[in-house]
């Protein structure tokens, strides 16, 4: 698998990308075109909704009680039925339209002619517009005015309903030729969106028809898709997001792996010093006759005593771990002073470092610092803490240790005076496993990196923490926040 994680995962992963990306993208591009289908259905259907309304509107006065004149100019099948008649004059049919409006009844005549040869040369065609009593060309005009301004009002309203803003204008066309009123306006709706059928909006006389140009329906379709396109970016997101963790995930478990496999390395010497010195010890015992030599067997087996105690310590600190991890360590608080583990630890350091090149400060608080804690854990960690300042400030060691208790915290801190730690590291110094790299296999200090995350996880099941900092000039200081006791 390291072959295909290491080569070939970054490739694969890009190509999903743009694979995602590419589908979402050709799935957008088609539903925006369904959309722009949809939307111009919706704008047909604004203006013949408008249309059927101003016909309905120019005749209705008089018929407004009439249930039955009102539901037969708004229906829908009374629009198409105009409709149709009003398109039979593009393809060269004759027709007739007379209406007749009383009281009790409506009369509609419609009539056409199809000339069953089409005769030679242009055909001429003759409009002839008859108007009601006391109705001149110039009151049939300013008349259309009125209703137009009406038309357009209505289709706006439509538009609205529709949920549909844009930017629209409207081309007039004479009912007799066909042509527009405004050529510069029909040009322009050659390269608009939409363009919607032509309407009448009188029924009482034909003079114009109505045309209403979109030039773009884009603001309108990315409207409606705006949750699409927020879903698709969402998507785009959580795919990028999911390959992001999982290439974490693999590389925290390659650190790890390797990290695992340097702590076998150094485990097995480190365990392996200890029984080498041991069995050394033991070879010269026998081999030398030194039961005859009290002094020397003494000093012999002191120095095998040390060495199991050093094997038996490395012993605890991984089964601790262990323990941790699996989570079969319970913690057994108790009324813990934090100053008397202190001075036990420093004591005890001080007398296994007696060269005198190792110095070690001690700087308690005036107050008693009480905590509820594991008195064996926690001396563990004071213990762990100083160890490592010890071995990593090199043979003449200056270490400080002091307590102080403020804002209803114990707080302890560690000083030395090594060569410091990089702050780059101090997240990961409290990993499993993790030791500062000096070389890629080679650690002047030997260890296993157990001890600090092992100070950690027990700081932080106490309820607190731990923070690594530059020391003053060289080195590193740890310091320690503990709950202080508290009796209620």
């Amino acid at each position: 698998m390291k072959w295909l994680s290491n080569r070939y995962a970054y490739p694969l992963v890009i190509l999903a990308m743009i694979a995602s990306v590419g589908l979402q993208a050709a799935w957008l591009i088609q539903l925006f075109r369904a959309q722009q289908v949809q939307v111009k259905r919706d704008l047909d259907q604004a203006v013949a909704n408008a249309a059927r309304v101003s016909e309905y509107l120019s005749v209705a006065p008089g018929h407004e009680n009439n249930d039955n004149f009102r539901d037969f100019f708004l229906s829908p099948e009374w629009l198409q039925l105009k409709q149709a008649y009003t398109q039979m004059r593009q393809i060269g049919v004759a027709s007739r339209f007379e209406t007749e409006m009383k009281n009790d009844s409506t009369r509609i005549s419609m009539s056409l002619k199809i000339a069953n040869h089409r005769p030679p040369g242009p055909r001429k065609s003759k409009m002839i517009s008859i108007f009601d009593e006391g109705e001149t060309l110039q009151s049939v005009m300013a008349a259309d005015k009125k209703d137009l301004k009406r038309m357009d009002s209505l289709v706006k309203l439509e538009c609205r309903r529709q949920q549909i803003n844009e930017d629209s204008f409207y081309i007039l066309y004479d009912y007799r030729t066909g042509k527009p009123e405004s050529g510069e306006d029909w040009k322009k709706a050659k390269y608009a969106d939409y363009q919607s059928p032509h309407f009448g909006y009188n029924l009482n006389f034909f003079i114009h028809t109505y045309q209403l140009v979109v030039p773009s329906v884009t603001k309108t379709v990315m409207y409606r898709m705006r949750y699409y396109f927020i879903s698709s970016l969402l998507m785009i997101l959580l795919t990028g997001l999911a390959f992001w963790f999982l290439f974490r995930v693999m590389r925290s478990e390659r650190l790890y792996t390797r990290a695992r496999l340097a702590f076998t390395g150094n485990m097995t010497h480190e365990l392996k010093t200890p029984v080498a010195v041991i069995e050394a010890a033991l070879d010269s015992i026998t081999r030398y006759h030194l039961a005859n030599d009290p002094e020397r067997l003494e000093n012999y087996l002191n120095i095998s005593k040390n060495e199991i105690s050093r094997l038996n310590a490395m012993i605890d600190k991984v089964l601790n771990l262990e323990q941790l991890d699996n989570g079969e360590i319970n913690l057994r608080p108790e009324l813990y002073d934090v100053q008397q583990g202190l001075e036990s630890v420093v004591s005890s350091m001080r007398l296994r470092n007696n060269s005198g090149l190792v110095a070690i400060h001690y700087f308690p608080s005036d107050e008693p610092c009480f905590v509820n804690g594991d008195p064996v854990h926690l001396t563990n960690v004071f213990y762990n803490l100083m160890d490592n300042a010890i071995k990593y400030s090199g043979p003449e060691a200056s270490v400080k240790v002091s307590c102080a208790s403020a804002d209803n915290q114990i707080v302890v801190t560690v000083e030395d005076n090594g060569p410091g730690i990089d702050k780059i590291y101090h997240n990961r110094i409290f990993e499993r496993f993790f030791r500062i790299p000096e070389n890629p296999d080679i650690h002047t200090v030997k260890g296993t990196g157990l001890g600090l995350h092992y100070v950690k996880e027990i700081i932080t099941r106490h309820g607190g923490k731990i923070e690594v900092a530059a020391g003053p000039g060289k080195g590193a200081v740890f310091t320690i926040y503990l709950p202080a006791y508290d009796e209620i």
